[in-house]
């Protein structure tokens, strides 16, 4: 035959080419079938192990990777029944020195292939790693996310948890477990029977109860009563305003209450909480913590505690009032739920009102419609007629009602606070809601006159406000939230002093003398009104929401209410309005204000003050520029000091 042509050459190098890739390729492709000869050698063990139970770490990481939820919700893992997805066909080969050999022919393969399919195996064994390290970094991130979110913004924090005790029937040790923020409002939650439980944890939490925060002025500075004082204030014919309340013993209003021990004392807590955000920009800044469930918790407490301590029985409703909107609004909703509860309210002997921020307007302007409405019957001095009289029993002797108002919105925000860029961004969100709370500025308002008339009526029916005031309120002055536009004796002040905001020594003993002037009745001379607007604390550290974490503020409230006389003659609320725009405007106010407080001083609480507020005045080294402007006004009554 003739010979070959060289395109026949090329035909034939080709096909044997073309053969070569496909034994390789279908080397690549198996995984059940093993080299033969000294492939099998460097197996080892391996090859001894049937194909299905070899651990394929690199499927088995990819389908981890697959079963993972995107990292920024969170990692999680999906059933095992739910992961249908084949197992990919795993490379079966052995690598010899420079070559990759097939398992039906000697035939080599070039290196380059080598090469590269052992950097695509690298490479692939890196990432998987990386993966697994950032699905561990992300937990860990996400982590630490949530605690820093939390920390860095003080009016709220995230989502938060309770957590309850569960007694099971096969042991009595009570155990903690934490369930999802799952509460009961806006309905009437009756008296627990598990009181053991609760009893135990007061008890072991006795010996931490006192906390090294500290309240100014506390109710101790009120006169203790006595037998010249009942027989002073019996015989009296001059028509002299009472200017303050007695200290009495507890024991004989709880023995009132409680048919000289015969029955325990039922009490009802009522929650109400203060302005919340949009739930639009809520994912950004953490969910509310001032809930209306965590004042009646919180409260359940102290008052458990206090009966305790007193040896006296009680039974504990709570109402945990939640709405959001404006107070008119609020007020209304909250009225409509508490007319449904108006048989349980009226058999209650001491009712307990705890708010904060905007809902101590609101609590105030509410519980005075409930009692013109006569949902509340206070003293069975008067009938009403309607839809309420059916469910309005008459009681056995007279209700007592407290509100405990914690840096309450009575006079509206910081002067000048709805024109700072936080507050005007703010306003396009949510308008309406957030300039009700400025229209507490102006006395003339629809808002301040329902406030101011709410609280008059609750007053006449002997009802015992408390007033409470954060040192560092970055949000409402001090004299918005002492509410002290108004005066009467069945209105107590006071201030709590958080030991991390580092209030000086002096700026402390000025709020004290100031607030036991009033509580007694005297004038502080404006002075309270002249600072305010220095100590406000920073935005995200101030001390508006920590307010309602102290047990302290809750006691108050229940003792200015149990272990206080009542007023012997009648006295209506003195209302004295003023001009936000001029407090602080005049550097020759606030030396004035301290010539009068120290005359106050000298006059009613002696010279000790006096020295001690000397003192601490020259020992006092201030930081800020607002707290160094106040002593630069105040160099000039040293002389006096």
């Amino acid at each position: 035959m003739a010979s070959a042509t060289p395109s026949s050459k090329i035909s034939v190098r080709a096909k044997s080419a073309t053969s070569l890739r496909s034994k390789s390729t279908s080397t690549f492709s198996n995984n059940n079938v093993g080299d033969k000869g000294e492939d099998n050698d460097t197996k080892g063990k391996d090859s001894s192990i049937p194909p299905p139970l070899q651990k394929n770490t690199k499927d088995d990481d990819s389908n981890k990777k697959a079963n993972k939820s995107w990292s920024i919700w969170g990692s999680s893992n999906t059933p095992a029944e739910q992961n249908s997805i084949p197992p990919t066909t795993k490379l079966s080969s052995t690598r010899t020195t420079g070559s990759i050999r097939s398992n039906n022919s000697s035939e080599e393969v070039p290196d380059s292939i080598t090469t590269a399919t052992n950097a695509n195996a690298n490479v692939s064994n890196e990432v998987t790693q990386k993966d697994t390290a950032s699905t561990d970094t992300n937990n860990i991130d996400e982590n630490h996310d949530e605690t820093s979110r939390a920390r860095g913004w003080s009016f709220w924090q995230r989502q938060p948890k309770i957590t309850t005790y569960v007694e099971t029937e096969s042991t009595t040790k009570t155990q903690p477990t934490t369930e999802p923020f799952n509460p009961l409002v806006n309905t009437l939650i009756p008296p627990s029977s598990e009181k053991e439980s609760l009893l135990s944890r007061i008890k072991s939490n006795m010996p931490g109860f006192q906390s090294p925060n500290i309240m100014v002025p506390d109710i101790n500075i009120l006169p203790k009563q006595s037998l010249w004082t009942s027989l002073s204030h019996m015989f009296t014919f001059n028509e002299e305003k009472q200017k303050f309340l007695y200290r009495a013993d507890p024991y004989s209003k709880l023995s009132e209450m409680s048919n000289g021990g015969k029955r325990p004392i039922k009490v009802l807590i009522v929650g109400i909480h203060g302005f919340f955000p949009t739930k639009m920009i809520r994912p950004f800044i953490g969910e509310p913590t001032g809930t209306s469930t965590k004042f009646i918790k919180e409260a359940e407490e102290i008052v458990e505690k206090y009966f305790h301590d007193h040896d006296q029985a009680c039974e504990i409703s709570k109402i945990a009032l939640e709405k959001e909107g404006d107070i008119f609004d609020r007020v209304e909703y909250f009225f409509s739920i508490m007319q449904k509860w108006a048989k349980e309210i009226n058999d209650s002997d001491f009712i307990y009102f705890v708010s904060h921020s905007q809902g101590c307007p609101v609590s105030i302007i509410l519980l005075a419609k409930l009692i013109e409405s006569g949902i509340i019957n206070v003293d069975n001095s008067k009938f009403f007629t309607g839809s309420a009289s059916a469910e309005v029993g008459f009681c056995s002797q007279k209700k007592i009602i407290s509100v405990l108002a914690m840096a309450g919105i009575n006079n509206g925000p910081f002067y000048g606070a709805d024109q700072t860029l936080f507050v005007r961004a703010y306003q396009t969100i949510e308008r309406d809601s957030l300039r009700e709370l400025f229209e507490f500025q102006k006395f003339d308002s629809i808002q301040s006159k329902k406030f101011i008339n709410g609280l008059r009526v609750i007053i006449a029916n002997n009802v015992k406000v408390t007033f409470v005031g954060s040192i560092n309120d970055q949000l409402v002055p001090l004299y918005s939230s002492t509410c002290l536009f108004a005066d009467h004796p069945n209105i107590f002040r006071t201030t709590f002093i958080d030991k991390s905001s580092m209030t000086p020594s002096f700026i402390m003993r000025i709020i004290k003398i100031a607030g036991t002037l009033l509580n007694l009745g005297y004038d502080d001379h404006g002075i309270v009104k002249e600072i305010s607007g220095s100590l406000a604390g920073p935005l995200t550290g101030g001390g508006h929401s920590t307010v309602y974490n102290e047990k302290q503020v809750y006691e108050l409230g229940v003792k200015f209410a149990l272990e206080t006389t009542d007023t012997t003659t009648t006295t209506s609320v003195t209302y004295t309005p003023y001009k936000l725009s001029e407090l602080g405007t005049n550097p020759y106010h606030l030396p004035w204000s301290m010539r009068g407080l120290i005359y106050e001083t000298k006059k009613y609480l002696g010279d000790e003050e006096i020295n001690q507020l000397y003192k601490e005045f020259e020992e006092w080294k201030p930081e800020t520029k607002q707290l160094k402007d106040i002593k630069y006004r105040l160099n000039g009554l040293r002389y006096k000091l």
